[in-house]
């Protein structure tokens, strides 16, 4: 899906018994590893490999391709992997043809690794193409376009990578807040209520708007 430079290519294949080990699975991760067909880390970013400016939060990129046996994801296997590595990660995910990008956000901190909630693309043809911006002048520039591949909302110029993520998530929230309060307007019988709960929707549609 991905296209990036030659100097960032490993391809890496892993063993089952050597990726258990690193992540000290337990036997739900095992048992969940049963539709992963083979695990190759096929890239690395980083400012050696695209010339970039090593300052920003993000140091380097793993490139995972995980090769499945079903369209199932093997999301606890992904995410026990993914806390195992001290560093940003992307998943690109293979099937029958097709494949789906899959990552979480990964903020690296003096004391820890947070991960916040994990997103997927559509499955896609193989074909499709996605190429790294080739303005970007860091790491952290790169990383915020590859997780916007997987949130349906643009980001700010001037926004970093976690406060996007937030904002979507904040947009998120508030949809599903109107869905439900329009349903209430839909089943509210007094008028004067219905006009009250309207009127809240309207501020609450005024609010996504402002934040999308």
């Amino acid at each position: 899906m991905f296209v990036f430079s030659s100097k960032t290519q490993v391809n890496k294949k892993f063993r089952f018994q050597e990726l258990f080990k690193l992540m000290s699975a337990d036997k739900a991760v095992r048992a969940d590893a049963k539709t992963v067909l083979s695990v190759t880390l096929t890239n690395v970013l980083s400012s050696d490999t695209l010339n970039l400016s090593a300052s920003g939060k993000v140091k380097e990129i793993y490139v995972f391709d995980i090769e499945l046996s079903s369209k199932t994801i093997p999301t606890l296997f992904i995410s026990s992997l993914d806390k195992a590595i001290n560093l940003n990660t992307m998943f690109l995910l293979h099937h029958d043809g097709k494949e789906m990008l899959y990552g979480a956000y990964k903020e690296r901190t003096d004391k820890c690794v947070k991960i916040g909630k994990y997103y997927g693309t559509d499955w896609k043809d193989q074909s499709e193409q996605i190429i790294v911006p080739l303005d970007a002048t860091s790491l952290d520039e790169i990383y915020k376009a590859m997780i916007g591949t997987l949130i349906p909302l643009s980001a700010d110029d001037e926004e970093d990578t976690g406060d996007f993520v937030a904002r979507y998530e904040q947009v998120t929230k508030l949809k599903k807040e109107i869905d439900k309060l329009q349903s209430r307007v839909d089943a509210e019988k007094q008028s004067k209520k219905r006009f009250e709960l309207n009127e809240q929707l309207k501020q609450m549609k005024k609010e996504l708007e402002e934040i999308c």
